[in-house]
């Protein structure tokens, strides 16, 4: 689950915001938690747990620059977009974690943009807990280059290594259906991510050759030529 926050001091255009997100949620099937805050006082009182914050660089009392500053000094992690009637503020919103600046009313592809490398970023960077039989391993997903089936178990190959799973693969591929991966054989699940080149086998950015069925050759070129432009939004 994505933790969405919009901090903005107009009610209208809270609720326009929200429109947006949920509109962009829904169409990519991912689920999102929103809440929503009129100051960056109350922001700040609530401490909420979140991924991605929509600010109003113009509040009153606490503004967007200065909360984000403040997210700064707590070392929070929160993504930033901006938005703002006055794009000369601009140059003073720069930051660590500041995605970019869009001007009110806000258009929804550049809304959406914004957003896909955002959710991207997230997505590739959180862990992944891999339960080995008497330990258990933090890996990051855009590290992991594919899982291979081992009976009813899995090993996961993570930059050459690989480390033995209780979980199958069938169990991996329900789990990960919505994270850029794809089962192109029954042995093999791949990360999109870490794929160099796809022709009658796929290469790996690790130089690994993965075995394609032959009833997902199409499926897998399909979804992978998805998983391109999705990322070159």
């Amino acid at each position: 689950m994505i933790k969405v926050g919009i901090c903005e001091d107009e009610k209208i255009t809270r609720n326009f915001i929200a429109r947006m997100l949920a509109q962009y949620f829904k169409s990519r099937e991912i689920v999102y938690q929103l809440r929503e805050y009129e100051s960056g006082k109350e922001y700040i009182e609530q401490r909420d747990e979140t991924d991605i914050l929509i600010l109003d660089i113009e509040m009153e009392g606490i503004t967007g620059i200065q909360l984000k500053d403040w997210l700064w000094k707590e070392d929070e992690d929160v993504k930033i977009l901006f938005v703002t009637n006055h794009m000369e503020e601009m140059q003073e919103a720069f930051g660590r974690n500041v995605y970019g600046f869009l001007q009110k009313p806000l258009e929804q592809s550049l809304f959406e943009k914004y957003l896909n490398r955002m959710v991207e970023d997230i997505e590739e960077n959180r862990g992944l807990v891999i339960k080995g039989v008497d330990q258990e391993y933090v890996m990051k997903m855009k590290d992991i280059l594919y899982f291979v089936s081992e009976n009813k178990y899995s090993r996961v190959v993570v930059k050459g290594t690989k480390y033995f799973c209780v979980k199958g693969l069938g169990q991996w591929e329900e789990e990960l259906k919505e994270q850029s991966f794809f089962r192109c054989h029954k042995c093999y699940l791949v990360n999109f991510r870490n794929i160099y080149k796809i022709g009658d086998e796929i290469c790996m950015t690790n130089g690994d050759k993965i075995p394609v069925s032959r009833r997902k050759g199409k499926e897998l070129k399909d979804s992978y030529r998805e998983y391109i432009i999705r990322k070159a939004r």
